[in-house]
């Protein structure tokens, strides 16, 4: 009986299977004559890739790319590279399940480059030609054997498809409009479609419109996503549902305020789209469950004291809305709600116009949604007003088993919480992510970074100093992050 009374509370506690351990670990040393730039691409478990960027002036390098695959237990499986002309600079990369790409142009012409390196292999591939009618790049993806970059020509919204093949390009369709903004642009390997989604105003009304496009940049259909509401679609995010229809999903405001009042799902058929069923955030059971338990219950108070009174309540945040996660028999919706901060000292910038500093992050919610799209349960977990000077993911999501296990960076440390759908299961926890010695000698103008990888282990990456002669030396690091024995 005591046994399973202790087995009971250690179940109930939850701390003893959140405690992260870094294992092993691999590190480069810097040479202190070149710029040097790491990027970590995680491949789940089949391993890690690091891109390594060398700019050697003195010795006539520049823009050498340097790539090193490694398997889940950080043993080097390949290396390979390529080295960039001037002037061609890097702009842009995009990763399939097989390829890593990478894009490279010249600022004087319309030329480019698209590298593709096999992540199986490491043998890599140049693709050369030009790109008409596209003046900066902002987004880039590849579909089969075509590329699509997203950008603008002369201040004018574009996207351009370019040939592997016959090195053409032409810009897709219904696009290069001064009433358009650029919303977000997505491949669809399943159905070999690309889906543009653009934001309109035009007499003070704000809309969402998706425009689809097949494999050769032909217009299949335009899809205005919003409706005759008050209500104004910020994002949008489609997943292919296996009866030939789409799912969409994201977040929407009240009078084109980027401030979103909650989330929406529709449905999208060949006739078009179906009803939108909007989901203020008050509606969500577990949204407030970032706030201590006073602050829950005020909130709770005010929401059911407006809609006595017939108002629906208002409730604005800033949401960070990331791709939609395939999970089992349905999805997980991820989003992050933050807010900027502005410089205070001596500035003659104000409202709109003044530049943020850093982005302070509240919580995260996570949404599991069925194949037919329903909202089975939400769930919120606390970022303790984390601070990050770009606006990143930073909720990074792990499955084990029936139950989720959520992670985020804090200073040193990773901070876990475990979810089963609506329920938060323990209290979260926080480890050290580094070993004392790596922390010490931290270099604090590039705080450490962290992935899930696979499984239930996570990826943290970063710059430190080290002794290496007379005088300290940077060297870039990767940790593997382990559950704790006693979760084994």
């Amino acid at each position: 009986m005591k046994r399973l009374l202790l087995f009971w509370l250690w179940l109930l506690s939850g701390t003893a299977w959140a405690q992260m351990l870094p294992t092993r670990h691999l590190e480069i040393l810097c040479d202190e004559k070149k710029t040097e730039d790491f990027d970590v691409l995680s491949l789940g478990a089949d391993g890690l890739l690091i891109t390594r960027t060398v700019n050697d002036p003195f010795r006539n390098v520049s823009h050498l790319y340097q790539f090193t695959r490694y398997d889940s237990t950080l043993a080097r499986k390949w290396e390979s590279e390529f080295r960039l002309k001037y002037p061609f600079e890097g702009l842009l990369s995009y990763h399939t399940g097989d390829h890593l790409y990478w894009l490279c142009g010249d600022p004087s012409s319309d030329k480019i480059q698209i590298w593709k390196v096999h992540l199986e292999t490491g043998d890599t591939e140049l693709i050369e030609g030009e790109v008409l009618a596209i003046d900066e790049v902002s987004q880039f993806k590849v579909l089969g054997n075509k590329a699509f970059l997203a950008g603008k020509y002369n201040d004018r919204p574009v996207v351009v498809a370019f040939s592997f093949f016959d090195k053409s390009s032409k810009a897709l369709p219904d696009l290069f409009d001064y009433h358009l903004a650029l919303n977000g642009l997505e491949v669809n390997e399943q159905r070999n479609q690309v889906h543009v989604f653009a934001h309109s105003t035009r007499k003070g009304r704000c809309r969402l419109l998706l425009h689809v496009y097949d494999y050769d940049g032909k217009l299949v259909r335009k899809e205005d996503l919003s409706d005759d509401s008050d209500k104004s679609l910020i994002t949008g995010k489609v997943i292919p549902l296996s009866n030939g229809e789409s799912l969409l999903v994201g977040n929407y405001s009240l009078h084109c305020s980027e401030y979103s009042q909650g989330l929406y799902l529709a449905r999208l058929g060949e006739h078009g789209r179906r009803d939108i069923r909007y989901i203020p955030f008050s509606d969500l059971p577990n949204f407030f469950n970032y706030l201590k338990p006073g602050r829950q219950e005020r909130m709770r108070t005010r929401i059911a004291e407006s809609r006595k009174k017939g108002k629906d309540p208002k409730l604005s945040y800033l949401l960070q809305v990331h791709d939609v996660i395939p999970d089992g028999n349905g999805y997980l919706l991820l989003a992050e709600a933050y807010y900027p901060q502005y410089k205070t000292a001596s500035t003659v910038f104000s409202g709109r116009n003044r530049p943020q500093d850093s982005f302070r992050y509240t919580h995260a919610i996570v949404c599991g949604l069925d194949r037919a799209g329903n909202l089975l349960w939400d769930n919120c977990v606390s970022l303790d007003d984390l601070t990050s000077g770009e606006l990143t993911q930073q909720i990074q999501l792990s499955r084990q088993g029936n139950t989720l296990l959520l992670a985020y960076p804090y200073e040193t440390k990773i901070r876990t919480q475990r979810i089963r759908g609506g329920e938060t299961l323990g209290a979260g926890e926080e480890s050290e992510r580094l070993p004392e010695a790596v922390r010490k000698n931290l270099n604090s103008d590039a705080p450490a970074s962290l992935s899930a990888w696979y499984d239930a282990n996570f990826l943290t990456w970063g710059f430190r100093k080290i002794d290496a002669g007379p005088s300290p030396r940077d060297a870039f690091f990767v940790y593997k992050l382990e559950p704790s024995p006693a979760v084994n």
